[in-house]
């Protein structure tokens, strides 16, 4: 292995990223279309902000922030609730469909796993 190459390179040169070319599924989009049900119900007041919001003392004027349909959020904040793909699903993922996103966590998981790998060797 030449260690004047970049590490990245090396990862993907030493470690190939196993995701198929002949799957059967058609999309494997681990990203949902459909709305994640809210937390709390909207006009609820959010718990434990007491301590930056403090209390009004005029009941028609709440300071509290109080939480909003999932419509007034920005459309990140719902990505938010949602589980990123496992390492598992990243194998499995075509090349073609994989994101740069998926390609570093892809990287990222795999860095970590040969992290534990080393520091079991080790002893660590």
């Amino acid at each position: 292995m030449n260690s004047s190459q970049p590490l990245l390179r090396r990862l993907l040169i030493n470690r190939p990223l196993h995701l198929s070319t002949t799957s059967t599924s058609t999309s494997t989009a681990h990203y949902s279309s459909t709305p994640t049900p809210s937390a709390m119900k909207p006009g609820t007041p959010i718990p434990g902000l007491t301590s930056i919001y403090p209390p009004s003392k005029d009941p028609s004027n709440p300071t509290a922030p109080t939480a909003l349909p999932r419509s007034e959020y920005p459309s990140w904040v719902s990505q938010l609730a949602e589980a990123p793909p496992t390492l598992a699903k990243l194998r499995n993922m075509k090349m073609e469909e994989a994101t740069d996103k998926d390609m570093r966590r892809y990287l990222k998981l795999v860095r970590r796993n040969l992290i534990k790998e080393n520091n079991a060797i080790a002893g660590i």
